[in-house]
């Protein structure tokens, strides 16, 4: 070591410290059992006084484990729990590393992907897509044996994932619009090749047919709020009636919110609207939105602890966890008009 730089303490400076033996020393920092707490307070005592920090390298080839789930996000697009997600790896002594595939990815992006992050002692992946449906077999030969969770999008069989159940969220939504009084609700889908919008879609068809109500119109959206403020103005220039909105996302309410105010159409005196997701930005529309809570702290938390679950009994898992949504009423929904 170069000449003024403060040398780094090791297991064994601690160790001596303590007056244990390193083996001691190694089985308080991998949380042995078999430590007495008088002796596990020593050694912690002893790691602060040092400021000793585990070599993740040599623990790693020791341990077969990096501590390192890696996140691949398959959609930038959308809402993406990494903050979430990060926290509840940390209280589970994980790091987490994230990478970024392409919307328009072919098999050959993600394979070639997957080889070079399985080619690294990377402990377990956490897959967000909500647009790609995988098949087991085809995980199974992409991460070689590394485990994996699949998070949001559509369930694969036997393949271990946490989601959100879609269709109650959307119908607490019609719920809500039917028992205020809204006959005529219209509706701004999502990208029908996108399981999330498809199923809301079906959902908002199939609630209204059970309410005895006729649907529509029914626009189609991209999830992005300029094709849903075009859609409504089209919509508005055809002076069909209507006195509600349903919204395939939050972003695609904003694009009807514009379009309505722009008209002089009061929200929601004249016209009710919905959103989808509760972004934290959704309170702060003009008027605060109506919307569907997806609960990403929870959805990161089921996500990591199965993954976390794989890695350290080394058994397979295909567990698979829905989680239902929470319609949040704001001012953007009342009455329909007399």
């Amino acid at each position: 070591m170069p000449e003024g730089l403060p040398k780094q303490a090791t297991l064994h400076d601690v160790a001596h410290l303590a007056g244990v033996s390193h083996q001691t020393v190694s089985r308080v920092i991998n949380n042995s059992p078999s430590v007495s707490e008088g002796t596990r307070t020593r050694v912690q005592q002893a790691i602060e006084t040092l400021n000793y920090r585990p070599n993740r390298a040599a623990r790693s080839l020791i341990t077969g484990r990096s501590q390192t789930i890696q996140v691949i996000d398959f959609a930038a697009g959308y809402i993406m729990p990494i903050p979430a997600i990060v926290r509840q790896a940390n209280a589970c002594n994980y790091r987490i590393g994230v990478s970024m595939v392409q919307e328009e990815y072919n098999s050959d992006d993600l394979r070639e992907l997957l080889d070079d992050l399985t080619s690294r002692l990377v402990d377990g992946f956490l897959l967000f897509d909500p647009l790609t449906r995988f098949e087991r077999s085809e995980l199974d030969r992409l991460c070689r044996g590394v485990p994996y969770v699949v998070m949001s999008g559509e369930p694969g069989d036997g393949i271990p994932g946490v989601y959100i159940d879609n269709q109650a969220g959307m119908e607490s939504v019609i719920d809500h619009l039917t028992g205020l009084g809204h006959r005529k609700i219209a509706e701004v889908c999502g990208p029908l090749d996108v399981y999330d919008a498809r199923v809301r879609h079906e959902t908002y068809l199939k609630r209204l047919h059970e309410s005895g109500l006729e649907p529509g119109p029914c626009l189609s959206g991209n999830f992005r709020p300029r094709m849903a403020y075009e859609q409504t103005i089209n919509l508005l220039e055809k002076k069909t009636e209507f006195s509600a909105v349903v919204c395939a996302n939050d972003d695609s309410a904003l694009g009807v919110m514009r379009a309505l105010h722009e008209r002089g159409i009061r929200i929601p005196e004249d016209v009710s609207v919905t959103g989808f997701d509760d972004h934290p930005l959704v309170k702060y529309y003009e008027p605060p939105l109506t919307t569907v809570r997806q609960d990403y702290g929870i959805l990161s938390r089921e996500a990591v602890q199965i993954l976390v679950g794989m890695v350290e009994t080394r058994e397979p898992c295909d567990r698979q966890i829905r989680l239902c949504p929470e319609l949040v009423v704001r001012q953007s929904t009342s009455r329909p008009p007399n």
